[in-house]
């Protein structure tokens, strides 16, 4: 039975073959003539392709033999004249770019401002310290003043006091006196 089966495979591809083989014989009429003109030729150049590979070296060194001045002429040209423009040009780019001294100034009158108030500050911290001291040996002298002032203006009271104490003790001694001698 298998065997049956490959045979019957077989028909169905030659069935399938056929419209193709068809198709092609009238190719291969004209592909054989062919075939036959070059067997002679295997493992030789044929003509053709040596003509055309001496008219390709040819032209190839032609072009080079032109080409070589004109690029000779350009690399001139550059050196020339385009390469002192481009390097002029990035001259003057970096001149442009580069910070001047009138940056530097500008930042000087800032910093000499600050140096300026931290010095006045400072001597103002010193000044003030030096008239607290004094400020406060002035009020040690103002108080010890004020003090034997007051000490002063109290005995001068106190002894105005006594003075009039005496006084009118004696004014009352002397009435006393006098109206003891009447009542007596």
């Amino acid at each position: 039975m298998p065997r049956r089966g490959l045979v019957g495979m077989k028909g169905r591809m030659k069935a399938q073959m056929r419209p193709m083989v068809s198709k092609m014989s009238p190719v291969t009429g004209k592909v054989s003539p062919m075939v036959g003109k070059m067997t002679p030729m295997v493992g030789k150049v044929p003509p053709m392709v040596g003509n055309a590979r001496d008219v390709t070296v040819t032209r190839i060194t032609d072009a080079r033999v032109w080409a070589a001045p004109k690029l000779e002429q350009a690399a001139c040209t550059i050196e020339d004249e385009i390469a002192p423009r481009v390097s002029s040009f990035l001259h003057e780019a970096a001149r442009r770019v580069e910070p001047g001294p009138l940056a530097r100034t500008r930042r000087r009158w800032p910093m000499l401002m600050l140096f300026a108030g931290l010095a006045i500050g400072v001597a103002g911290a010193v000044m003030y310290r030096n008239r607290s001291g004094r400020w406060a040996e002035s009020m040690k002298e103002t108080t010890a003043e004020t003090t034997r002032w007051a000490g002063e203006k109290v005995e001068q009271a106190g002894a105005r006091a006594g003075g009039k104490a005496q006084q009118a003790g004696a004014k009352a001694g002397g009435k006393a006196d006098e109206i003891a001698g009447k009542i007596q």
